[in-house]
């Protein structure tokens, strides 16, 4: 009896280990699904930034499903989701990213809750994909031992045989007539501010009977013109205020945070553009350190004797230059590359044009002031 018994029960345990989908002995496995678009700047942020790490951390133990925007199948399994979540209008775009029972939105959301959620999973023998309509013909796996990246799901070419693709289940960002209206005028703008400001200061030289004044003429105070130019304090209201805004900006690229934009533009686009890095460092950062020269050589030229407050107005002039010719690239880059627009971009643009023509004023007067 003992030896039936024994025998039995080794027979169950061996059946239960041959068992379809028994998972004694294998380490749980946690799985999710990334809906993404191609043309969209924070879907390749989470791909290309957030996701490598956790397949590195986790290796096979994280399998994603990635379905692009436009692909045979995609639509229809972003529908089911939208229905099984219960997904509100203002929650359906992409990047969407969904494990266990729990969707998450946006570039933001999924690097700050997904790798939290795969640690729970994991801890409860892990979750299997949710149960989409067509998942299983759509997207491409991903796990530890391949590279997360758009290339993994490049698009073969379409065979008479092969159904149409179906339409895409989120659409891209459209453009925006009066945010792209709004950076042309600004475009305008930049261009006339920096062919005017060049001119009018060379223009500005003084006259050979104004180099030395006569004996009979009081001359005029050095710098004068400059210390006492009408709007000359706007200079540094105008430094500040760009100063906030490359700050907030800085801030939300280095802490990924999302940019409140308003009803035009798209911010968020252009923060996750790679124009908005220069030798990777992020180019907000860069405008709040020419917004800190702007101000200290404001500062400087006022202060100092007027042999190195020459040389301070004129590294202000020089720096409003480049900096305006660079607003007016980046301005260019919104409408014309990027595709979308970002209002803090342009109203820092707006700042650097007019301290440029101030700065030029100023040093026009101080160029063209006899007895200098």
């Amino acid at each position: 009896m003992g030896k039936t018994l024994r025998v039995l029960l080794l027979g169950l345990v061996v059946g239960i280990a041959m068992w379809p989908g028994a998972a004694i002995g294998s380490d749980p496995v946690v799985h999710a699904v990334l809906f993404w678009s191609r043309t969209c700047p924070h879907c390749h942020y989470v791909i290309e930034e957030v996701l490598p790490p956790i397949h590195q951390r986790y290796g096979s133990q994280f399998r994603l499903k990635m379905l692009e925007n436009g692909q045979p199948g995609s639509a229809e399994a972003y529908r089911s989701a939208v229905q099984l979540f219960n997904v509100p209008p203002e929650r359906q775009g992409v990047p969407a990213l969904i494990i266990g029972n729990q969707m998450l939105v946006g570039s933001r959301e999924i690097p700050e809750q997904l790798p939290g959620l795969i640690e729970r999973y994991l801890a409860a023998g892990g979750v299997s994909y949710p149960p989409l309509a067509g998942l299983d013909q759509a997207g491409v796996e991903v796990c530890g031992t391949q590279p997360c990246s758009p290339v993994a799901t490049e698009t073969p070419a379409p065979t008479p045989a092969d159904p149409a693709p179906e339409p895409a289940a989120v659409v891209a960002p459209t453009s925006d007539p009066v945010a792209n209206t709004l950076a042309g005028s600004v475009l305008v703008g930049l261009a006339a501010v920096l062919i005017y400001a060049p001119v009018t200061v060379a223009r500005a030289a003084p006259r050979a009977s104004e180099l030395k004044p006569s004996p009979t003429q009081r001359p005029r105070p050095v710098g004068d013109a400059a210390r006492h130019a009408r709007w000359s304090w706007l200079v540094p209201v105008l430094g500040l205020v760009g100063l906030g805004v490359a700050s907030y900006l800085a801030y939300t690229k280095l802490a990924h945070s999302d940019v409140i934009c308003g009803p035009v533009g798209d911010c968020d686009a252009v923060q996750l553009s790679p124009y908005s890095e220069l030798l990777g460092i992020p180019v907000a950062l860069l405008g709040g350190l020419a917004y800190l020269g702007i101000l200290f050589l404001w500062v400087t030229q006022r202060m100092l004797p007027e042999g190195m407050a020459s040389v301070a107005r004129w590294t202000l002039f020089a720096l409003a230059m480049v900096g305006a010719a660079f607003s007016f690239y980046l301005t260019f880059l919104e409408p014309f590359v990027i595709g979308a627009v970002c209002v803090w971009c342009l109203t820092s643009a707006v700042c650097m044009a007019l301290i440029l023509l101030l700065s030029s004023g100023e040093l026009r007067r101080w160029r063209a002031a006899p007895g200098r």
